[in-house]
């Protein structure tokens, strides 16, 4: 049997006893976090950048409605790549910007670590978000059924039928169609 010997291991020093407990990793996990928070903190947008980010990535949206809207995922594709574009002012419709300008308002709220840009109007006047301000950035998150555009009568006078008689035929539903029983014709034994 061999002898112990000592001189083999080295003893760790109380720092690396401190990194290598769970206390000391959860705090050095606390104190990175309280960085960013602190850098998060002061490299907040100003009221004055985060309207004037808002207001173009609107104008952006505005511009890409000319196309077919697709599902939510090509919003999310146009919303990453808006916070690094801006939007040429020629191409929006002045008088689509002013409908925007008279029947939505934008506000900013500031928040602790971050700002939120909400849009504001007659639909949803509880409000949407439609951006948010982090580390000096504005990452916008707006949709263009946020926006209200186009206003007019919902529905006619009240009491209205919606189909009234004599305009559409009777025999206008077509025939029923020959629905035959499904029989499955594979292995009978299985």
């Amino acid at each position: 049997m061999e002898k112990f010997n000592s001189n083999n291991y080295k003893q760790q020093t109380v720092v690396q006893d401190f990194r290598h407990s769970c206390l000391g990793k959860l705090i050095i996990l606390f104190v990175i976090i309280g960085v960013f928070a602190i850098i998060a903190m002061f490299t907040k947008p100003s009221d004055s950048m985060m309207l004037w980010q808002t207001e173009d990535n609107i104008k952006e949206c505005l511009i890409a409605s000319d196309s077919i809207q697709s599902d939510a995922i090509d919003d999310y594709v146009e919303n990453l790549g808006r916070i690094f574009t801006h939007a040429d002012s020629t191409e929006v419709d002045p008088e689509t910007w002013k409908i925007f300008i008279d029947h939505n308002q934008v506000a900013i709220y500031p928040h602790a670590l971050f700002k939120t840009a909400y849009i504001h109007n007659n639909v949803k006047p509880e409000g949407v978000r439609v951006a948010f301000g982090i580390f000096g950035i504005v990452i916008p998150t707006i949709k263009y059924s946020d926006m209200l555009l186009n206003l007019g009568n919902i529905r006619g006078e009240y009491g209205e039928q919606l189909i009234r008689r004599g305009t559409i035929p009777d025999n206008s539903l077509g025939e029923n169609p020959n629905v035959q029983p499904y029989h499955y014709k594979g292995d009978a034994d299985n």
